[in-house]
């Protein structure tokens, strides 16, 4: 029970940032680049308080004895909400313009960062390609510094060695994991960002082949290494490239870039399995 108090605010804030852009579309049918941020942003914050309060409350009323009566009320209120919502969800399926997710979606261009490519000693690079190196520096940075140098940070890395330990020392082991999920999540959202950029549009299959390179690059730096995961997607990178450039025949080109890439995996596997900077191991008495 406590785990859930614990994500209510999380979970309403999913809800709210949903509803109000539920609600945002029923009023107007196209929301502009502004306006929809600021929707989610809003929606999120009421159904985080929402979710506090409502935690707050059940946490004040858990020791108190509970009656027939309120179990009742409590089950028609169930069936009546229940029926309410599957009224409305009718009337939002029918009435709401949803994005079909098998067609490609055309990514927001932004002339800072997807205009002109820059000519730098007759080279040229993509100012998205800028923009997604940029973006690595800056998160590698701060994920370093919130690992090892706050606190939440360092029950995280507590908890990731011996969680029944760390909630023995007075660490909230649920609120960490929440911490944990969350911070994955802004760090994806980063990178979907990044490769909508690049490619100029976005599909809902877009992340599945990016999240099985992720884990290679992962594996070639070393499992639980921060500096080990930006160090294998770099050079799983360059060996992409070398590989579209350098290798001729019908195994070259950008067709066979990704086989490239998990016949790197294959090898790391096989030959040194703790990645290149190796992977950090805990060792327990």
């Amino acid at each position: 029970m406590t785990k859930w108090l614990d994500r209510a605010p999380l979970l309403g804030a999913a809800a709210g940032a949903l509803l109000l852009w539920i609600v945002a579309r029923l009023v107007e049918r196209e929301l502009s680049l502004l306006l929809v941020p600021g929707v989610l942003i809003v929606g999120a914050a009421v159904g985080t308080l929402a979710g506090w309060l409502l935690s707050i409350a059940v946490r004040n009323k858990a020791r108190v004895e509970i009656g027939i009566q309120p179990i009742v009320l409590a089950a028609v209120t169930s069936v009546a909400t229940a029926e309410i919502g599957w009224v409305l969800w009718r009337t939002l399926i029918t009435h709401v313009e949803w994005p079909s997710a098998k067609l490609g979606i055309p990514f927001p261009q932004i002339d800072v960062v997807s205009g002109t490519a820059l000519e730098v000693g007759g080279v040229t690079i993509q100012r998205s390609a800028v923009f997604t190196m940029a973006a690595l520096a800056i998160c590698a940075i701060l994920l370093w510094f919130f690992i090892n140098r706050t606190r939440t940070g360092r029950g995280m890395q507590a908890v990731s060695q011996d969680p029944d330990t760390a909630r023995l020392m007075g660490i909230n082991v649920d609120r960490i994991i929440v911490v944990a999920f969350t911070l994955g999540a802004v760090l994806a959202a980063i990178a979907g960002v990044s490769q909508g950029l690049q490619n100029s549009n976005i599909q809902y299959r877009m992340g599945f082949l990016a999240g099985l390179k992720a884990f290679t690059a992962a594996v070639l730096g070393g499992i639980g290494n921060i500096y080990g995961a930006v160090v294998g997607g770099l050079v799983l990178g360059v060996i992409e490239s070398m590989a579209t450039q350098y290798i001729p025949g019908q195994f070259g080109g950008s067709t066979w870039k990704d086989v490239w890439a998990f016949v790197i995996l294959i090898l790391v596997l096989v030959f040194r399995p703790q990645g290149l900077l190796g992977a950090r191991v805990v060792d327990r008495a």
